[in-house]
């Protein structure tokens, strides 16, 4: 496994000396493990282009069964560490701030047993789901959708989205915004890097309705995305709670079309199918059973 790392190190890197620095050892040590590989592969790994190391054609065609080894023995340790938190009763769950009220409250009191320890830790959502993923968590809550196959997730809410416009904008005098309305205006995307899935819902949107959005920045955090409303950078798409944390020179306006909205829910890793996670799964889910039968 050390070679494997070792390999994919001078892959990615392109020579001994910067492998050794990004794992931490020396270019000896770097050496010495990808030779160990070599062996095995009865061929060299790496050729020298000038200064500059590149792969052999058999390294080539070994370097994605190296991935997908280290891959997998690094989910089998966050798995055994996962394991070990939860036979220890001590549930370990992150939240994203910008979570609904109504949920916010359900998540930070929900409690499945008087013997069992929660903790309960705030994140943004890209947070919680590296959390989960690497077993420091067992069970996350943030917006959905969510890409990672590995994870498993549930909807337990939705939000209306709203439009944030500045102040004094042609729009703000309006009760409510037609789709079409914002076809050519400047629109500050949240979380676009973070969060992708709910940006591609919101352009998947748009096009079903044959428009197309303009982006024009992409903020990392719903403060940021605010702010650059107030700076007449364009608008931005949220729900009415993610806009409240912003009261400065920002006008809220619904959209007419309330087919579009943000999902807010839990997600666990699907090989995390431990007695005391799927409890407290499964009572998440019933406390939180009103917010799916209300529109919010």
């Amino acid at each position: 496994m050390d070679g494997q790392v070792a390999l994919l190190a001078v892959a990615e890197k392109g020579s001994l000396e910067a492998a050794g620095k990004y794992l931490g050892i020396g270019k000896s040590g770097v050496r010495k493990r990808v030779s160990g590989v070599e062996r095995e592969l009865g061929a060299p790994a790496f050729r020298s282009v000038g200064k500059k190391m590149e792969p052999t054609e058999a390294c080539t065609l070994y370097l994605p069964s190296a991935r997908e080894s280290v891959r997998q023995a690094m989910l089998g340790v966050d798995r055994v560490r996962a394991f070990l938190r939860v036979q220890s009763h001590n549930l370990r769950i992150g939240y994203s701030t910008y979570l609904n009220t109504k949920l916010l409250d359900i998540v930070r009191r929900i409690q499945p047993a008087d013997s069992i320890a929660v903790t309960r830790e705030s994140l943004l959502t890209h947070e919680a789901v590296t959390g989960v993923l690497h077993g420091e968590l067992h069970v996350g809550f943030g917006i959905l959708p969510i890409y990672e196959p590995d994870l498993h997730s549930y909807v337990l809410m939705e939000d209306s989205l709203v439009a944030c416009l500045p102040v004094g904008h042609r729009l703000a005098a309006k009760s409510s915004i037609q789709p079409e309305e914002l076809e050519n205006e400047s629109v500050v995307s949240v979380g676009r890097r973070s969060l992708p899935g709910r940006h591609d819902e919101i352009v998947t949107h748009f096009e079903s309705l044959g428009l197309s959005l303009n982006f024009v920045a992409d903020a990392g955090s719903i403060r940021e995305a605010l702010w650059l409303v107030t700076q007449g950078d364009g608008i931005s798409l949220m729900t009415r709670f993610s806009a409240s944390s912003y009261r400065y020179d920002v006008v809220v306006r619904p959209l007419s079309d309330r087919l579009l909205t943000v999902k807010s829910g839990m997600f666990t890793r699907r090989d995390h199918n431990q007695k005391l996670i799927r409890d407290f799964v499964n009572l998440a889910w019933a406390e939180t059973a009103a917010l799916r039968t209300h529109p919010h």
